[in-house]
């Protein structure tokens, strides 16, 4: 591997996972309506999933999609419903008490909801459109065909850290603006303004 290639994969991954996208909407609405700790299990639900699904993609599951397309279609059909949960999940948030921010802060308990888990972070990661272009896209530019073990290592692993720096930078600024925010309503504006953008990519899955 040459110093050229690690630096284009380092801000391939930074670049995609910094941007705005659904991962990055789930954690920041997560850390407006839980807290820091309670999002966490997400994060790293992500950071598993994303590398095992770019290797499963490297390994071959992209050309099995390509050789029967219904079958990814039945998976986008899956995928919009399941985005169209967590959407429902995000706009309907409980409003977090100061009370229930301070005992998100200290113990790790966040207010009454159903926060997103570690399993939630694996799953979402195939049927979210993003973590499809940068599984079948990079690993076609960066991996190859030949599938060297240090690259296809390198490229996942880079991605893994790319995106448990990047949720996690996310996710407190859904901790810092939840700190400045005083009204019930506009809590639940941005609640429902984030459950949208959420719903809106399911247009992007066909």
């Amino acid at each position: 591997m040459t110093f050229e290639f690690m630096w284009s994969v380092i801000a391939f991954s930074f670049g995609m996972a910094s941007t705005p996208g659904l991962n990055n909407t789930v954690v920041f609405a997560s850390g407006l309506n839980y807290g820091f700790f309670p999002t966490v299990p997400y994060i790293l639900g992500v950071t598993t999933g994303l590398p095992l699904m770019i290797v499963a993609v490297a390994w071959g599951l992209g050309s099995f999609f390509e050789a029967f397309p219904q079958a990814y279609l039945y998976l986008r059909y899956a995928g919009a419903a399941y985005i169209l949960y967590l959407s429902w999940k995000i706009a309907a948030a409980p409003l977090p008490s100061k009370k229930d921010g301070q005992e998100s802060e200290k113990t790790g308990n966040s207010p009454k909801g159903k926060r997103p888990t570690f399993w939630n972070g694996i799953v979402f990661q195939w049927v979210n459109p993003k973590a499809w272009i940068l599984a079948m896209t990079g690993s076609a530019t960066y991996i190859g065909t030949d599938l060297p073990p240090a690259k296809l290592a390198f490229y996942s692993g880079t991605f893994a850290a790319a995106c448990l720096l990047c949720l996690a930078v996310w996710c407190l600024g859904g901790v810092f603006s939840g700190r400045f925010i005083r009204s019930p309503r506009v809590h639940r504006i941005i609640n429902g303004a984030m459950g949208l953008i959420l719903a809106s990519s399911v247009v992007s899955l066909f």
